[in-house]
């Protein structure tokens, strides 16, 4: 009868452990990481927009073109669009990040645009197509969205290239002057872990002129990985 009261109060201690445990971590825990700074987590994602405003921006302005009037003289952005769900703008991104920040470009790989032999030329350069190393440009992409870049889902130049290589799409060419100046957040809340940031967009002499407007507000989503770093999942123009 001792031995098996014993046995009894070692279950009930283990059980009220185990009890303990389970709230902690559903309940205590959970209220614990719910907890956010807005104001520093303000300043942090507007250092990452000051970085990448130009690059993001770009994706508005490719919309742009792609919708532009007839002739050429208006273009009709995608209000309401998430512009990083296509694989193929999220490889423009970060592309254009990557270009933005010009410490890879000696490593891009150069082709006439007309007989896709070398070149010593600058990846942005009218006629020219343009590759990148896989691993340089993986290592962008994953910081950007917390997974490997997919070079069967890419966007392809149609070259011997593109089993191996990251393919640039250029479209600067005749855009010079029309980009995004600045991308800055103006409030930000916090859900199930999940970043919501109103944003503003603010766009050069230019593109205005050819928007109709100076500013455009928008919203961009974001999660953190285990090293707290940002990681995108949209980013949507306000209609």
């Amino acid at each position: 009868m001792k031995k098996l009261n014993i046995i009894c109060a070692i279950t009930g201690v283990i059980c009220f452990i185990l009890a303990g445990y389970i709230v902690y971590n559903k309940f205590l825990r959970e209220k614990t990481e719910t907890i956010f700074n807005k104001e520093e987590e303000l300043v942090l994602i507007n250092d990452k927009l000051s970085k990448v405003s130009k690059s993001l921006g770009w994706l508005v302005i490719v919309d742009g073109i792609d919708n532009q009037s007839d002739d050429g003289s208006k273009y009709n952005i995608s209000y309401g669009k998430n512009l990083l769900e296509e694989y193929s703008n999220k490889q423009l991104f970060v592309m254009e990040y990557i270009l933005n920040i010009g410490i890879e470009n000696n490593n891009f790989i150069v082709l006439n645009g007309f007989d896709n032999t070398l070149v010593n030329a600058n990846p942005t350069d009218d006629y020219t197509i343009a590759y990148l190393d896989y691993d340089i440009f993986n290592k962008y992409y994953k910081s950007f969205f917390d997974k490997d870049f997919d070079i069967n889902k890419q966007t392809k130049g149609n070259t011997t290239y593109d089993n191996k290589y990251v393919y640039y799409s250029n479209r600067r060419s005749g855009s010079n002057n029309v980009y995004v100046s600045m991308i800055t957040a103006n409030n930000i809340t916090y859900k199930d872990d999940k970043y919501t940031v109103n944003i503003e967009l603010t766009y050069s002499t230019r593109a205005s002129e050819l928007i109709g407007k100076e500013n455009d507000t928008g919203v961009i989503t974001y999660t953190k990985n285990i090293n707290n770093e940002i990681i995108f999942e949209s980013f949507i123009l306000n209609k």
